[in-house]
């Protein structure tokens, strides 16, 4: 994991935790798909033709970028002669601090820790790993909860709870590694069901888009010496947001692969008019109609993200755009169009060796 990476995650204090399955889980089956028909936008074939293709908004595209992009629209698009509509160009893209400004997982975990909504059962205290901090965040928690929710944000135990809690995702992030950490934020929200935890979230980042980015002090008690820094807010990019719909408008299947709790991402890429059969983040195994604790593998990050794509669409994307280090694997494979977003040395060094474009990116 690289210093780049780790300056992506929205906690800036951490702490570390380990991750244990609860028995009770069943166990999951790897993530094997047969190549899924394509979900495009539709084109009058009129109009198209009057028009000729699609083009970027200018915005803060580097030039260069922005060039590729157009001749990618042109020459694979609904307008270029020998398109097969059967068999559309496919784009894949990254999400978090990528598409959007911010990290739509760790702003929904925030709201369930905040707002204690997880489904504490027994079998869901079992994922918070004992040696970081199990015990204290359900000692704090049973103290505050039979008190009037009115109340809770008095109750130092409260805050002790919070820390605790927010801590052991953040430590694992430091410690572990992300794609640990990643699959911790997907095995918390064990116990809901799929549709009510895709309406939280869109509740919870329509909240974070209305307000100003800035950071978030979580303390355990006043006068806390080491306060966790969070990173708040949400922003919508809008020159990501009119590149996702002027290829999806242009008949290219658009993809949205990244390590963000699958609820979430759905919740978050429909503000961009993904179908929701195209995106893929972070799986649990389903117990009867409710997530489990235990996730199904590949993980979406590093070779997971490129495995995910062979067996979800069967063949190399024609359009890749990487984030950091973590889709490298995605980026070799295949050899269409290749984007890196700066920000991670580690990728912009290897881009360089493979002759990638290289684009300032839009959401940090």
């Amino acid at each position: 994991m690289t210093k780049n990476s780790l300056g992506k995650i929205l906690f800036a204090s951490l702490a570390a935790a380990a991750l244990a399955a609860p028995c009770a889980a069943k166990k999951p089956k790897n993530f094997r798909l047969k190549p899924k028909p394509a979900v495009v936008a539709e084109v009058e074939e009129s109009t198209a033709a009057a028009k000729g293709p699609l083009k970027l908004m200018a915005g803060r595209w580097k030039p260069e970028t922005r060039a590729v992009l157009d001749r990618f629209i042109a020459e694979r698009g609904s307008s270029a002669p020998g398109y097969d509509a059967s068999k559309p160009p496919v784009a894949v893209l990254p999400w978090s601090d990528a598409l959007v400004a911010g990290d739509p997982a760790e702003l929904v975990f925030l709201k369930l820790a905040t707002d204690v909504d997880f489904k504490y059962e027994d079998e869901w205290w079992e994922v918070i790993p004992v040696g970081r901090g199990r015990q204290p965040a359900r000692s704090a928690y049973n103290s505050f909860i039979a008190l009037a929710s009115s109340t809770w944000r008095s109750q130092p135990d409260y805050h002790r709870y919070r820390k605790s809690l927010l801590s052991s995702y953040a430590g694992l992030c430091r410690e572990v590694g992300r794609r640990e950490c990643r699959q911790y934020l997907m095995r918390l929200w064990a116990g809901w069901k799929e549709e009510d935890a895709v309406d939280y979230a869109k509740e919870a980042l329509a909240h974070e888009k209305n307000r100003l980015a800035g950071i978030e002090a979580v303390s355990s008690e006043v006068g806390d010496p080491s306060p966790l820094k969070i990173r708040r807010g949400l922003r919508l990019v809008p020159e990501m947001r009119d590149l996702a719909q002027k290829l999806r408008a242009s008949g290219v299947d658009v993809w949205i692969v990244d390590d963000v709790p699958q609820p979430v991402l759905e919740a978050s890429t429909a503000d961009y008019g993904i179908d929701r059969t195209r995106v893929q983040g972070v799986r649990a195994a389903l117990d009867g109609q409710r997530f489990s604790a235990s996730v199904l593998k590949p993980v979406p990050t590093r070779g997971g993200k490129a495995e995910i794509v062979k067996a979800s669409v069967g063949r190399p994307p024609d359009l890749v755009i990487g984030r950091d280090a973590a889709d490298l694997d995605l980026l070799q494979y295949g050899s269409g169009t290749r984007i890196v977003l700066s920000g991670d040395k580690e990728l912009e060094n290897r881009a360089l060796e493979y002759g990638w474009l290289i684009q300032p990116a839009l959401a940090r």
